[in-house]
């Protein structure tokens, strides 16, 4: 019988660990296509469309930012997960700095904004309570990313 105990017991936490690295791995997901967007959208402003570069901003955090309400993640999981976000979006510029953005990258931009958009109305209700605090996000990016973008 104490055999089965600790079976029990261990069956119940190799669960929790694994689900606490599949969720992780779900916000490194969400960063790394928040990251494509964002960069798509600083590409956007360099070419001077603003309009684009507002709505990319905007879809980029908040469906980074609602996942990140959504589930109870750690520091550290969330510090990863921006710098995977900050990676990715020097990536998409970085190609169409170096004119090496093709069709593998625009797939890619597309394949997020996709992704962005579903995990956007999936977290819509959290969206809604946290929409002050999101839109503040927003704004400081937005501020933080043209200030950047138009420096040298």
């Amino acid at each position: 019988m104490n055999i089965f105990v600790k079976l029990f017991f261990f069956l119940i936490l190799n669960l929790a660990i694994n689900t606490k690295i599949l969720t992780a791995n779900e916000l490194d997901n969400v960063g790394a296509c928040a990251g494509v967007v964002i960069g798509n959208a600083s590409v956007d402003f360099s070419l001077g469309d603003q309009k684009g570069f507002d709505d990319g901003i905007k879809l980029g955090i908040t469906a980074y930012v609602s996942q990140v309400f959504v589930n109870n993640y750690s520091k550290n999981d969330i510090a990863i997960a921006d710098k995977i976000l900050a990676s990715n979006t020097d990536k998409i510029i970085n190609a169409a700095n170096t004119q090496t953005f093709d069709e593998t990258i625009f797939e890619e931009v597309i394949k997020c904004y996709r992704m962005l958009s579903i995990l956007v109305m999936k977290n819509a209700d959290t969206i809604k309570i946290n929409s002050k605090k999101i839109n503040n996000i927003i704004n400081q990016r937005n501020k933080l990313l043209r200030r950047m973008l138009s420096a040298g």
